[in-house]
């Protein structure tokens, strides 16, 4: 009789399995749209059986939750960059990252075309739980601009009279601009440069300390 492999590592097996197919799910549903794929497409390309898929998911809508976190994680990682934790100590170092940030939205179009246009045109029209759920993970990346901003204004060079949650959901609009001016692709007669420009321009006369 054949022993069953050690827990964890049948546990890691799992997991490298689950996550497989929500990768897969992810490129199928950025590259065709969700509602013109199906649990079959995805099992196919994960090279899984019918029945494997139904281990992991419930249905085709079960798995695009998944895909959801995956594609706010892509975001988080490819547009905030391994600087995310760092806190700017004066308004240039501010203003100087949210420009890096601006042209990470063009990089990621450029990239992954399909990730920026599920994300802001296809997601929101699936159902509710969806626009719920991206606005949850949106929430998440407004309270980390409004703990930015709360330490500019202690550092000084963020204006006092500032509410910190207004003005992250202002850094939050700047961001999605972005991505949908890197969408059009100049087509609105918006350039790279003129949009980085133009925001951090605007942030430093929006938010920055008078004087």
């Amino acid at each position: 009789m054949t022993n069953p492999a050690p827990l964890p590592r049948r546990t890691a097996r799992l997991e490298q399995r689950r996550t497989e197919l929500i990768r897969v799910a992810y490129e199928l549903v950025t590259t065709r749209g969700f509602r013109t794929i199906s649990v079959d497409d995805i099992a196919a390309a994960a090279g899984v059986s019918h029945g494997t898929f139904y281990n992991y998911f419930s249905n085709k809508r079960d798995i695009l939750d998944a895909v959801i976190d995956h594609c706010f994680d892509l975001l988080r990682d490819r547009l905030l960059g391994p600087e995310s934790g760092d806190d700017p100590e004066t308004l240039d170092a501010f203003c100087a990252r949210y420009s890096r940030v601006v042209d990470r939205c063009y990089e990621l179009v450029d990239a992954e075309p399909g990730l920026v246009n599920f994300f802001l045109l296809e997601a929101s029209s699936i159902d509710d739980r969806v626009i719920e759920r991206c606005m949850s993970h949106a929430r998440q990346y407004a309270a980390q601009a409004v703990r930015q901003v709360g330490r500019g204004i202690t550092r000084g060079y963020l204006d006092p009279q500032l509410d910190p949650r207004i003005a992250g959901e202002v850094l939050l609009s700047v961001l999605v601009s972005a991505l949908l001016s890197a969408l059009r692709a100049g087509s609105d007669g918006l350039t790279q440069d003129r949009v980085r420009t133009q925001s951090t321009a605007f942030l430093r006369s929006a938010l920055g300390a008078p004087g």
